[in-house]
Order: C-alpha cells, then sequence, then structure tokens
C-alpha cells in the first residue's frame, strides 16, 4: 500500500486590499502544472475573490476548477474553523492524491493562529502540513 505523503498549506494572510488574491492569482498562474486547490475566506455574503481566482489559468475547465477553489463566505474563518473550514478540508483530504499544494486566503480580518491550530486535529494533522504563513502588506499603508 502506497503511504501518500502529507499534502503542504500555505496560508495567505493580510488585511483587506493588501494584495492577497493578486499573490494567488500570480501563484496559480505561475503553478506549471502543480494542482491547487484554493479556499477563500469571504467576510461578506458575496464571493468577489473567490471568483477572481475562478477564473485564473490553474490548468483545468472551468468545472474543474469548481472543485478547487472553495469559498467560505460570510463569517471570519478564524472565528468559523470547525463549522466551516472542517469540511471542506475533510475533502480535500479525502482527495489528497489528486493535489499537490492547498493555498488558504483569509478574510483581511482573520487571525492566521486559529487557523494554523487547526492543523493539529488527528484528521487534518496526518495528511497536511502547514509549509508557510505569508503576510502580505500593502507598503504604502505601513
Amino acid at each position: 500500500m502506497k503511504t501518500l505523503a502529507k499534502l503542504p498549506v500555505t496560508i495567505v494572510t493580510g488585511f483587506l486590499g493588501s494584495g492577497k488574491t493578486t499573490l494567488l492569482r500570480h501563484m496559480l498562474d505561475n503553478a506549471e502544472g502543480r494542482r491547487i486547490a484554493v479556499i477563500v475566506n469571504e467576510f461578506g455574503e458575496l464571493g468577489i475573490d473567490g471568483e477572481i481566482l475562478k477564473q485564473c489559468t490553474i490548468g483545468c475547465t472551468e468545472e474543474e476548477a469548481n472543485g478547487r477553489v472553495y469559498e467560505l463566505a460570510n463569517g471570519c474563518l478564524c472565528c468559523t474553523v470547525q463549522e466551516e473550514f472542517f469540511p471542506v478540508m475533510r475533502e480535500l483530504v479525502a482527495r489528497r492524491g489528486d493535489l499537490d499544494h492547498i493555498l488558504i486566503e483569509t478574510s483581511g480580518l482573520a487571525l492566521p493562529k486559529p487557523l494554523v491550530q487547526a492543523f493539529q486535529w488527528p484528521e487534518i494533522r496526518n495528511a497536511c502540513t502547514v509549509d508557510a504563513v505569508i503576510t502580505v502588506v500593502d507598503s504604502p499603508a505601513v
């Protein structure tokens, strides 16, 4: 029986308007064949960032893109980890043989610590590893 390696996860965080979605678009446009799933956390009901990311070149058809970009809307991921995030991660863990990487874009209001801690849950810990937490900063705002 073949043992699957842990799936790397990169968390992208930063304030609203700092360029998180722009960074993810660049990463997806330059994926070079890697199969990447994206989880986008929108604070409002309208999922703008998710729609933008679905339009990126991620090496798949539009139908397949719908199975690779997951929108968690209407809440802050750091506050709704168990009810929103966990079911999506279960699905991605089940499909990890078909994926090379997971990117997570938090809302501009989310704190990354509770999200990183969620990767210690047994069902996730054995299948995924957080390889980086990237904080995007809008330099004129600093």
